[in-house]
């Protein structure tokens, strides 16, 4: 028996696991994977190290950045760029217009001095106009919207962009028009990666001496009886749950959950990924630490250069790629498998990345979840089934867990909640 029985070994569960741990309790995390890590782990080509997808550390609160003061990281100030039809703009986009043509800036300028006014019930693609106009708002973030969400902005709410757009001003709307030498306005001063082992790191000092069980996928929870098998046949018991299992995953493990709470769960949907890691045998591929791609026939939404976060993460005079195509129960991924990686080899020569007789790694893979899509909606019924969730017993953390756009440093705040059940054990 488990004191505290945690499903998934991501950062979430590693947290919660750990917090627990220094309060004295015992906690066992079961992970359905032969390797733990969640979407925070890595994996290695020939002598390339990748992330699964782009990953930096950074933090406004004091616990985690504890534990990120005690690795040593490389220091990266964004400096994200984005690339659309031949041109290469830096981020973001509606306050640096420059590389446009005269016309096309004028056009973007005037549709942003007569942008609608707000609305607070506005659907996405409407608050992109309200902020944007519609011009810019339709050539950049909606587009974007599409390769990333998979789906149109107006079928998105608003309650996931917090900080994440840049609002400008008119003013710099207009020098950004001008000149190229603008000021950074990324949400982010600076973002952290550790010198060695990769984004992963953070999680190996997390995890020390905490007892991680791989290969134990769970299929069943009786939250009355209070315990969960698993798929190779074995029954743990436990006096408090925490779950990082994605929300509809978690429901369809549960014993006797009412029809509308399942209902719920069934419309909640995340997008998925595919990811395409590209290694080569010459220095210095691609110009910059990450970008967007909002060309429509280019399947990739976005890359990054993972020697560019780490020299660790690459052979010595060598370079890499990653390229992350995004598709959903809504938008089928227009190519798998080695069709796909050839697009994307085809895309690092259009752009002008690298040569492809450079390229002597090449790696394929999916991952089931990327982000949560917050559909209209969607806050309602995720509400409603965490309520219930809660009402098992059940504390249910992390990204996928709790349903929402969280950062690495917010699921490491989501683990902690664990130390406000502790009491009732």
């Amino acid at each position: 028996m488990a004191e505290i029985l945690i499903l998934g070994g991501g950062i979430a569960g590693i947290s919660a696991a750990g917090h627990a741990t220094k309060a004295g309790r015992e906690a066992v995390i079961f992970e359905a994977a032969e390797r733990w890590g969640g979407l925070l782990d890595n994996f290695t080509v020939g002598g390339f190290r990748f992330d699964r997808a782009v990953h930096f550390a950074f933090s406004n609160n004091e616990p985690f950045q504890k534990v990120l003061d005690g690795i040593d990281c490389h220091i990266h100030y964004p400096e994200p760029y984005n690339y659309e039809n031949g041109r290469w703009l830096k981020h973001p986009v509606q306050n640096n217009l420059f590389p446009l043509p005269a016309d096309e800036k004028v056009e973007a300028i005037l549709s942003f001095m007569d942008r609608p006014s707000m609305d607070e019930n506005a659907n996405y693609r409407e608050w992109l106009e309200q902020q944007f106009g519609t011009v810019i708002a339709e050539r950049y973030p909606c587009r974007y919207t599409e390769k990333y969400w998979t789906v149109p902005p107006e079928k998105m709410s608003t309650d996931w962009i917090g900080n994440r757009l840049y609002r400008p001003s008119l003013e710099e709307v207009l020098y950004g028009a001008m000149t190229d030498e603008t000021p950074s306005t990324y949400y982010l001063p600076r973002m952290l990666y550790p010198k060695k082992g990769g984004f992963r790191a953070i999680l190996e000092k997390l995890a020390r001496g905490l007892d991680i069980r791989t290969g134990k996928r769970a299929v069943h929870i009786d939250t009355q009886k209070k315990y969960v098998d698993f798929e190779e046949g074995s029954r743990e018991y436990y006096d408090l749950l925490v779950s990082s299992v994605p929300l509809p995953e978690l429901i369809g493990m549960m014993d006797g959950v009412p029809q509308a709470v399942q209902e719920a769960a069934a419309g909640l949907w995340a997008t998925s990924i595919a990811l395409v890691s590209l290694g080569f045998r010459s220095p210095g591929a691609g110009q910059h630490l990450w970008f967007y791609i909002y060309d429509r026939d280019i399947f990739p939404s976005r890359a990054h250069a993972p020697y560019r976060k780490s020299p660790d993460n690459a052979p010595p005079d060598c370079s890499s790629l990653q390229f992350e195509t995004y598709f959903s129960r809504f938008k089928p991924l227009p190519l798998e498998g080695e069709a796909l990686v050839e697009h994307v080899i085809d895309t690092v020569e259009k752009l002008g990345l690298a040569e492809k007789k450079d390229i002597v790694d090449r790696d394929y893979r999916v991952l089931p979840y990327g982000n949560v899509v917050f559909d209209r909606d969607m806050v309602e019924r995720r509400d409603y089934v965490l309520k219930h969730v809660g009402e098992c017993g059940i504390l249910s953390v992390g990204r996928f867990g709790e349903w929402d756009y969280l950062w690495s440093d917010q699921c490491f705040l989501s683990g902690r909640r664990v130390l406000e059940h502790l009491a009732v054990l």
